[in-house]
């Protein structure tokens, strides 16, 4: 529950930040039950294409021999920052970076405090393996670091510093393919 609340902190703080902006009026009327409803629709439709996707990747993971904890780390985890991917883009092409890397911090904040802890309340507990946990966390930590040397400008993020980025995340998928295969050992029980 201390995550959750710790959440609740960070969403206190970023309202904080924003009490003094005011937004543009919007230059057409909107439906707001109209958005509620598009909005309660495409929750469910997420809902149900992630049971389908999370069973989809037990099957494969089962078939190929692949551990479930290799496989949450890439594909699980590729598959659903797609959304925020698809939204970052979409930002940064309308020159909105700021909003861009916001959608992404703030989802990986989620995910951290709110995402995990809640699926564990939710369940009743579950045992951490911190032989899988630390190596994770300190290449989070490797990859955190480089984020924001590459963004050590103003935020920004160039079209030379963004491969960096990229080769990061592909390195780490390197890294799980060689674990799976047993070629290297830094994760015990992988």
């Amino acid at each position: 529950m201390l995550p959750i609340a710790l959440y609740g902190l960070y969403v206190f703080i970023q309202y904080a930040d924003t009490v003094e902006y005011v937004a543009e009026p919007l230059s057409k009327s909107v439906n707001v039950r109209r958005q509620w409803g598009s909005l309660l629709l495409s929750l469910a439709l997420v809902l149900a294409a992630v049971e389908g996707f999370v069973y989809g990747a037990d099957v494969f993971a089962a078939a190929f021999g692949i551990p479930e904890a290799v496989w949450g780390l890439t594909v699980v985890a590729a598959a659903t920052s797609l959304p925020d991917t698809l939204v970052s883009i979409r930002a940064a092409r309308k020159g909105r970076g700021v909003t861009s890397l916001g959608n992404v911090l703030g989802s990986n904040v989620f995910d951290l405090l709110v995402a995990v802890p809640a699926g564990i309340v939710l369940a009743g507990g579950a045992v951490v393996n911190y032989g899988l946990a630390v190596p994770m966390m300190a290449f989070l930590v490797v990859a955190t670091v480089l984020l924001f040397t590459t963004l050590r400008t103003d935020l920004h993020l160039s079209d030379r510093e963004a491969p960096v980025l990229l080769g990061a995340y592909v390195v780490f998928l390197c890294w799980m393919v060689l674990e799976t295969v047993g070629a290297v050992a830094f994760v015990p029980g992988l």
